[in-house]
């Protein structure tokens, strides 16, 4: 060692030259350690020697081989017992033996006494007691050296043995156990990662920066100290010796797997970081968790353990249950075989033909691209990105203008010069490797890029000048503390601390010196004599760092982070900066703030941004704008080098392609038509890129303004913040200053604390133990004081505003995947749901980790637990916006006569058109694009516009003008495995549910048509009088004074009136021309009374004749002179038979009843007609309306007197041909609740009721027959006996329920039922009883191709499809025969209400003890819409349903329960199967807008 004092006292150092013996036997050793963790972080499998650090033998691009595997070890680590550690002569003797046998063997083997690890052990004199167990040694209790820690231990505590050969030494070696444990915890992460590498590919990853550092050990500058390449254990493959540590933030990783906390051997920390983290060549990231527990499969590992849902978003969690809904477990029969026929006719579909493009020099394009075009692209991502930054700029109220550039230029420089090298174990996320300090200056605005690390500590005894000249400094960074005990909070005895303190420092920091590190960083603290002696040697000292600073320090100087336990077992590598600085700033509040600096390192690895202003708000706000352009910029770059691998322009002109198109009449629509949101949208700027475009969400459009659903959600839905609104917050926020808290006045410390020798060192000490206990209370109870009375700091919110850039770096999809060669066939083995990726951070991959991870990864398993298929026998679907991209990977055979073998071992990128046949150049993937955002890369498939590319041979003739993202085949090939990626389009439906106020449609009717009818009926009138006046001409006067004849003269004088007045009425109504009436106007009901009444009139006029005319007698005069007697002349009746004229009409309002002629010929009563008579002679002043409650109803009233209520109204009356009675069930409150619910009240009710006919839906089960009212607005349906009972039980909490729902805003998908009745018939030939309920037609008004009943159940719930029907219902079996490829959509606002909807009305009805109902769906296509309703909520859970139920349990095998449950489990069973039947699309608002307020 040579002191040069003059030149800034740095000492300089001669490099070591290895041991002899040690680089002699170290290269051919091949103990277990060596040889097997060698070969897993090695392609050959060779040890290296310590001082293979060159960076010639670096190959840059080494893929390493699949085809290596680990040696097996040779023997385990081996606990033994004290009397075994005890052992005989004739045992020890026997392992001399072994030793020489395996020394013979093995001749390359050492000696431990040979090694340099007996230099570090701990004294003899030193170790009075155990180090472990604290016992102390006697004659019999022999001291032990662990042959690692070299710490003193009895036999006990040191009785763990390991094969010394497997560490390159002879015979056994002895272990504390706290060193055993760690070896074996090693050894076995080792023999996982050993596993996982066999089958690993890694692609072309980042050159290593050995050759930097190499460069300023080896240089002719002489004025740096040289590191020790020297190694106790070290065996690592040169390519491995820089390997990046963990980064500052894990969140990305976290949200993938666990993290492992085990320390390698024999490598160092950033070699087994790099490798267990990396996700490509393994099956998971955690290689010691590689056993996944049934609870956690709801998914692949990528999104395993992400937090199910989008911060917010919605959540299709899958359940293991095959009770509640099930996806596995399936029975088999009818579905089965129909799945298995449609599955094979599409099977041509699935295994596609891939033709594999011919690529030669003369005929290729060669990656080439117009210039023009790549220039084109940069001009317009440059442009998008400035304007994005005048956005964030503009609402973080960053005004001053010379912040813009600053943060340009120094977000371009990082994002161009920081590399991401995922396969090495780094962050996706480039900002993950970008720190930047705030420092609050009275300075302009200025911002330093130093490129390594910094961070806010100072040295320990540091008498260097501050701001002085930088210097080179050797690093070793240590975890944790520097101190005696190496387990924390142990409980220990002062005495041997004492003892051994000293002594075991003095050799923990002679294994540092050893190391020639000049500078120490340590995460905790040191002891006061450890930092003495590191002075002492002159090696700098900086204790008590944080974490995520020691991570960033380890990765910019390629260091190791190793606890001061572990750096004895582990070659701790240093780490090297050329230029290490301390400077010392004057804040604006008057403080001093030191840093220490760590520049000049490779700018690869990472940077630290040093923000100086006179403003820590706006410091604050600059900070997070620069992180976020620095990864916009990032994305931008690897974005563009994507698109012009395949020279990819934008079109702007019409296309065939059905996304671009669909999306381009939303984005822009006639200018008119357009909502102040999508104008706003308009001068937005979301993504910098120029070819993805995002539409507005649904309910901002003109056609989702007028949606029923708005009206349950909150206003606004997306809130948008005004130039005023932001400049008021920003103001807001600049204003409120940070409030100073006083610093707390404690009790002063104990004098004993600053003595340490003297005579007052003894009375102090008895002072200090009398004392201490009462001042530590007092500063204690002062510090808990002074927490209570200083002010809580104020948060500062910042609102959101939906048209922020930053809200939109994500992207929500909807993820699936399905094998036809499953067992769980024809359903998923992961059930669709959404999970919510931020571009390059939280759930996000890049594009090659994604594709080498799931789709060329054949050891790669299906998470769920019924399937043992390969997962390259599975399609995976990812759905959100309008597009579905389904990924399938094949094995292809012929690979290698298309591919060469360069391209066969790296992944190749092409694509083909399957409209013209046309098949793109084949691209390498290259290191950009295999790191660009798998996200994103879904984001251009979904959200693009039309882009066309021209990436094709030379020769072909024909240039493909389809659209590059969505009507062009993915692929992606490596080795002979070829992934898929094929964009459908789809179309989302919205849901619609019958509408809370029941509307009809409005009919118009002209004016002529109207005075037409009357006019016909009131001629009709006048010919029948006219008829009957001609016979009464012939009576004498006697005869006409009979009562008979004076009651027919009677009856024609008031029929001629009446149609005297009904002419006037339609000469007046026909003055009107042509004009057209509505159909709820009065005067079109004013006609329809005045025809009614003409005609019963005239009906009547005819009975009473007919009744008469024989009681009659005129004498008419022969010819011959003579009087003949005869008798009137009945009249016709011209009105047909089936109309019960008979009836009178009630002047409230005018029904008649009807009877209506079946398939068959035969007439049958109108049941509407009869309901709509009843409701019209209802006499509600005789109901009794009080209240019942709840309880008595079900407790103290018995069913008998339910149903004689006085709250129900009978009604009765009959004709000559038949008797009618109607019991109106609580007659009032239905009344009542049709006057809220029926939007013109009680007339237009009774009016639509009063026509019906026959209707016969296919595929229900319950054998009840149904009417539809002619105007197709209600159904009137057959009730059972036990439903009867069943609702006049829960009929009180319905009216409150629909009630609350229509008054309070409440969504419900209830069918709504406007009446109950009980219909008694007798005529000569019929008698007929029968209950009745009259509810809403669910798709009225609607023109639905496709019905559906769903229950939730998947047994005997499938519906014959022989014969076709426009009222086909078909059942859940059917549903889900073909999901797969047969999915319902809905949009986000949708499935918000939807879920909301279902879950307020089935748990209602559970509380009400019903079950067994039912999701009415009906498609219609024409719209885009689902109509949806709950049916069949009439049967509760009594005594015949649980029988049901139990007996097609245990009587009827089946995986399946029974469709009859417990309300509970219908309850739970059928809100979980309607969430999975309809699932959400996800689009970029997606968790943006307002939350439903119902």
């Amino acid at each position: 060692m040579t002191d040069n004092s003059g030149n800034d006292n740095l000492q300089f150092f001669q490099k070591l030259e290895g041991f002899p013996e040690e680089e002699e036997t170290s290269s051919n050793t091949s103990g277990y350690f060596s040889s097997f963790i060698g070969q897993i972080f090695r392609s050959d499998g060779t040890p290296s020697t310590p001082t293979t650090q060159h960076p010639e033998s670096v190959e840059p691009n080494n893929i390493p081989s699949s085809s290596a595997a680990p040696a097996e070890p040779k023997s385990q680590l081996e606990r033994k017992e004290s009397q075994e550690s005890r052992g005989s002569d004739k045992q020890r003797s026997l392992a001399e033996k072994l030793s020489g046998l395996l020394k013979r063997g093995q001749p390359d083997l050492k000696n431990y006494n040979d090694s340099n690890f007996k230099q570090y052990w701990m004294p003899d004199s030193t170790g009075r007691e155990c180090y472990q167990c604290e016992e102390r040694f006697t004659t019999f209790r022999r001291r032990h050296h662990c042959r690692l820690c070299g710490q003193i231990f009895c036999s006990k505590c040191c009785n763990s043995h390991i094969d010394g050969a497997s560490l390159g030494y002879m015979g056994e070696l002895r272990l504390c156990d706290y060193c055993a444990k760690k070896v074996q915890r090693l050894a076995k992460e080792a023999e996982i990662d050993a596993q996982i590498r066999k089958d690993s590919h890694v692609p072309v990853s980042r050159k290593t920066s050995n050759e930097y550092f190499q460069k300023h050990k080896n240089s002719a500058n002489e004025n740096v100290r040289t590191i020790s390449n020297g190694a106790i254990w070290s065996y690592c493959n040169p390519d491995a010796t820089r390997k990046s540590v963990s980064p500052p933030t894990i969140s990305r990783r976290e949200s993938l797997i666990p993290t492992t906390t085990g320390v390698p051997t024999i490598l160092s920390v950033a070699d087994l970081c790099a490798t267990t983290s990396t996700v490509f060549p393994t099956n998971g990231r955690n290689h010691t968790n590689s056993v996944v527990s049934e609870e956690e499969e709801s998914g692949p590992d990528w999104f395993r353990s992400m937090n199910p849902g989008m911060d917010g978003i919605i959540n299709n969690e899958a359940s293991d249950s095959a009770d509640v809904f099930a996806y596995a477990n399936l029975a088999g029969g009818a579905i089965a075989n129909e799945f298995e026929t449609i599955m094979d006719a599409r099977a041509n579909d699935v295994t596609r033909k891939i033709t594999f493009p011919v690529i030669s020099p003369e005929e290729s394009v060669d990656n080439s691209f117009e210039m023009d075009q790549r220039d084109n692209l940069d001009d317009l991502f440059k442009r998008n990105t400035d304007r994005m930054l005048e956005e964030v700029l503009k609402r973080e109220g960053i005004k001053n203008e010379a912040w813009k550039e600053i943060i340009l230029t120094k977000a371009k420089d990082i994002a161009n010069r920081v590399i991401v090298n995922v396969p090495d174990g780094d962050s996706m996320n480039i900002a993950d490797y970008v720190h930047v300090k705030r420092l609050e200056i009275d300075c302009e605005p200025s911002a330093e890029i130093i490129w390594g690390s910094v961070c806010s500590k100072s040295l320990l005894y540091n008498d260097s000048e501050p701001n002085g000249k930088p210097s080179a400094e050797s690093i070793i960074i240590v975890g944790g503390s520097i101190e005696y005990e190496r387990v924390a909070n142990k409980l220990s005895s002062i005495e041997p601390i004492i003892v051994q303190e000293e002594k075991f420092l003095e050799k923990q920091i002679e294994r540092i010196s050893a190391k020639r590190a000049s500078l120490v960083l340590v995460e905790g603290g040191v002891s006061r004599l450890a930092a003495q002696l590191l002075i002492q040697k002159n090696i700098k000292v900086a204790v008590n760092i944080k974490t995520n600073a020691l991570q960033r320090i380890a990765r910019t100087t390629n260091a190791d982070i190793l606890s001061n336990s572990d750096a004895q077992l582990v070659d701790q590598k240093l780490g090297f900066c050329p230029e290490f600085s301390l400077r010392t700033y004057e804040l604006k509040n008057g403080t001093t703030k030191m840093l220490m600096c760590f520049s000049d390192c490779p700018k690869e690895f990472g940077c630290s941004v040093i923000l100086k202003s006179n403003n820590d708000a706006e410091l604050q706000s600059v900070k997070r704008v620069l992180m976020f352009l620095i990864t916009v910029i990032y994305s931008n770059r690897l974005e563009q080098i994507y698109l012009n691998s395949f020279n990819t322009s934008v079109a702007r002109r019409q296309s065939d392609c059905i996304v671009c198109e669909t999306r381009r009449a939303i984005i822009y629509p006639i200018d008119e038509n357009k909502t102040p949101f999508e104008k706003a949208l308009d001068s937005a700027m979301l993504t910098s890129s120029p070819i993805i475009e995002f539409e507005p969400p649904f309910l901002e459009t003109m056609i989702g303004r007028s949606c029923p659903l708005i009206t349950y959600f909150k206003q606004p839905l997306y809130k948008i913040m005004t130039n005023e609104e932001i400049d008021q917050s920003n103001e807001t926020l600049l204003e409120e200053e940070p409030e100073i808290r006083p610093a707390p006045v404690f009790e002063k410390h104990h004098a004993f604390g600053g003595v340490h020798k003297g005579s007052k060192l003894e009375i102090l000490t008895r002072s200090f133990r009398a004392f201490s206990g009462i001042s530590f209370r007092k500063r204690t109870r002062q510090s808990i004081e002074h927490k209570k009375q200083a002010p809580k700091p104020k948060q500062r919110f910042r609102p959101r505003d939906v048209l922020d850039p930053r809200v939109h770096q994500t992207l929500a999809v909807l993820f699936g995947s399905f094998s036809r060669k499953s067992p769980n066939a024809p359903y998923f083995c992961v059930r669709p749901w959404v999970v919510s990726m931020k571009y390059y951070n939280d759930h996000d991959m890049t594009l090659g980790e994604f594709l080498s991870k799931y789709c060329f990864n054949k050891t790669y398993e299906c998470p769920s637990s019924n399937c043992e298929v390969s997962m390259l026998d599975h399609s995976r679907k990812l759905v959100y916006g309008r597009v579905c991209v389904e990924i399938s990977t094949q094995v292809m055979n012929d690979v290698e006569n298309s591919i060469n073998n360069e391209q066969h071992k790296s992944i190749m990128a092409w694509r083909n058109c399957a409209k013209c046949n046309c098949s793109s150049q084949m691209i390498k993937f290259e290191h950009e694009m295999w790191h660009l955002s798998f996200a994103k890369f879904l984001d251009y498939l979904g959200n693009s516009c039309f882009t066309t590319d021209r990436s094709y041979p030379i020769s072909s003739q024909n240039q493909c003008e389809h659209c590059f993202f969505h009507e062009k085949l993915y692929f992606f090939a490596f080795e002979n495995l070829v992934t898929t990626f094929k964009v459908n389009a789809i179309k989302p439906y919205r849901v619609l549910f019958s509408p809370i106020i029941c509307n009809l449609k409005v009919n118009k009717v002209s004016r002529k048509e109207l005075g037409d009818d009357i006019n016909r009926i009131a001629n009709l009138a006048l010919t029948i009088c006219e008829e009957t006046n001609t016979q009464l001409a012939d009576l004498d006067e006697d005869t006409q004074v009979v009562p008979a004849v004076v009651n027919l003269l009677a009856a024609i004088r008031s029929t001629m009136a009446l149609a005297g007045e009904s002419r006037a009425f339609a000469k007046k109504i026909l003055a009107g021309g042509e004009e057209l009436i509505r159909s709820n106007d009065k005067l079109y009901r004013d006609v329809t009374d005045t025809f009614m009444r003409i005609r019963e009139m005239t009906f009547s006029l005819i009975m009473l004749w007919n009744e008469n005319c024989s009681l009659v007698k005129i004498q008419r005069r022969n010819p011959d002179d003579t009087q003949e007697v005869v008798m009137m002349q009945k009249l016709e009746n011209p009105f047909p038979a089936y109309l019960h004229l008979a009836i009178k009409l009630q002047p409230r309002i005018g029904v008649v009843i009807r009877d209506i002629q079946d398939s068959r010929g035969n007439y049958k009563p109108d049941i509407g007609s009869i309901i709509a008579y009843a409701l019209s002679a209802a006499d509600y002043t005789k109901v009794n309306d009080d209240t019942i409650s709840v309880d008595s109803t079900f407790k103290d009233t018995s069913q008998n007197d339910e149903l004689t209520s006085t709250q129900h109204l009978e009604v009765e009356f009959e004709d000559e041909s038949a008797s009618y009675y109607v019991k109106l069930f609580y007659a009032e409150k239905f009344r009542k609740l049709r006057e809220l619910l029926i939007a013109e009240g009680e007339e237009t009710f009774i009016r639509s009721l009063s026509n019906s006919t026959f209707w016969t839906p296919q595929g229900g089960k319950s054998g009840s027959f149904f009417y539809r009212t002619q105007d197709d607005r209600f159904v009137v349906k057959q009730m059972s006996r036990f439903e009867i009972q069943s609702f006049v039980k829960f009929a009180p909490n319905y009216f409150d329920y629909l009630t609350t729902s229509a008054t309070e805003n409440k969504l419900t998908t209830l069918c709504k039922v406007y009446g109950v009745f009980r219909i008694g018939y007798k005529s000569k030939t019929t008698t007929l009883k029968v209950d009745i309920l009259v509810m809403e037609y669910l798709f009225y008004n609607h023109n639905v191709s496709q019905v559906w009943d769903l229950k939730g159940s998947l047994r005997n719930r499938l519906a014959s499809t022989g014969k076709s029907s426009a009222d086909l219902v078909l059942l859940d079996e059917n549903f889900v025969k073909d999901l797969w490829n047969q999915q319902l959509y809905v949009l986000p606002h949708s499935k918000a209400a939807l879920n909301q909807a279902i879950s307020n009305d089935s748990h209602f009805l559970s509380s009400q003890s019903i079950m067994d109902y039912s999701l009415l769906v009906g498609v219609d296509d024409d719209n885009g819409e689902l109509i949806l309703g709950i049916v069949d909520y009439m049967r509760t859970y009594t005594l015949d349903k649980k029988l049901e139920s139990w007996v097609k349990i245990v009587a009827i095998p089946g995986a399946h329960l029974p469709t009859i449950l417990s309300p509970e489990m219908y309850c739970a069973r059928f809100s979980e199967a309607i969430d999975s039947y309809f699932p959400v699309v996800p689009d970029q608002w997606t968790g943006l807008g307002s939350i439903s307020s119902c």
